[in-house]
C-alpha cells in the first residue's frame, strides 16, 4: 500500500479523537524537554557534565518509557476503531510486568539506536524500522516478553521496512513545519504519523498471519 493511503487511513481515524490524541503527545514532550532542557551534550562540556547528562538521559527512561509505550497505544487503539482513553497513557505505571517491559524495550532500543547511528546511519535506520512495531505488539500481545516483541516485530518487518521507510519520507514536508514553527507543529505531526504507522502495522499483521494460515492450510 501507498504512503498516501496510510497518511488519508490515519485522517479517517483521528477524526473524533484528535483531542486525545494531541494531549498524548503534548504529555510525552512536556517530561522531554523537561529532561532535554538539563542536558549539555555538546562536543566542548566538561567529560563529568557530559557523563552526566548520558545518565540523565537514559535515568529518564523510567519515567519517558511508559509514557511513550502508553503513547503507541492510544494510537493503536485509534487505529483500531476503538475508543482510547487517558488511562492508557499511564497503564505501564499501574504494572510493575507492564513496566519493567516499557523501560527494558526503550532501554534497549534507543541504546542499541544511539550506539549504531554513532558508527553508520544505514544500520541504524535499520535497526529503528526493524523493532518500531515492538510498542504495538506489547499491546496486542501482552504475554510475551521484550525479547519476544523483538523477534515477531522483526519477522513482521521482513520485506516491509522499505515500506515504511517510505511512509517516513512522505512526512519530510510535515517535519520541515515542526521545524518552522519551533516544534509547535509536532503536536499535530505526532499523532498523524504514528496513527499511520499503526495502521501500517495492522494491515503487515493481518497480511502476515494470512500468510501463516495458508502455509499451515
Amino acid at each position: 500500500m501507498q504512503a498516501s493511503v496510510y497518511k488519508q487511513f490515519a485522517l479517517r481515524m483521528l477524526s473524533g479523537n484528535w483531542g486525545i490524541a494531541i494531549f498524548a503527545a503534548i504529555a510525552t514532550m512536556l517530561v522531554q524537554t523537561v529532561v532535554t532542557s538539563q542536558l549539555d551534550l555538546t562536543a566542548d562540556a566538561a567529560p563529568e557534565v557530559l557523563f552526566r547528562s548520558i545518565l540523565l538521559l537514559y535515568g529518564s527512561l523510567v519515567l519517558l518509557a511508559p509514557l511513550e509505550l502508553g503513547r503507541n497505544w492510544i494510537y493503536l487503539d485509534i487505529a483500531k476503531e476503538d475508543k482510547p482513553t487517558l488511562g492508557l497513557l499511564l497503564e505501564s505505571f499501574g504494572s510493575l510486568k507492564q513496566y519493567v517491559r516499557a523501560v527494558t524495550f526503550y532501554g534497549v532500543f534507543y541504546l542499541g539506536l544511539n550506539a549504531l547511528m554513532l558508527l553508520l546511519i544505514v544500520p541504524g535506520v535499520w535497526f529503528y524500522l526493524t523493532f518500531r512495531m515492538v510498542p504495538f505488539i506489547l499491546r496486542d500481545r501482552p504475554d510475551l516478553s521484550v525479547r519476544s516483541a523483538m523477534r515477531e516485530s522483526r519477522r513482521l518487518m521482513q520485506g516491509k521496512k522499505f515500506v515504511m521507510l517510505k511512509l517516513f519520507a512522505s512526512f519530510i514536508g510535515w517535519y520541515v513545519l515542526v521545524l518552522v514553527t519551533g516544534g509547535l507543529a509536532l503536536i499535530f505531526v505526532q499523532p498523524y504519523l504514528e496513527t499511520a504507522l499503526a495502521g501500517f502495522y495492522l494491515e503487515v499483521k493481518a497480511e502476515k498471519e494470512a500468510q501463516h494460515e495458508e502455509t499451515v492450510g
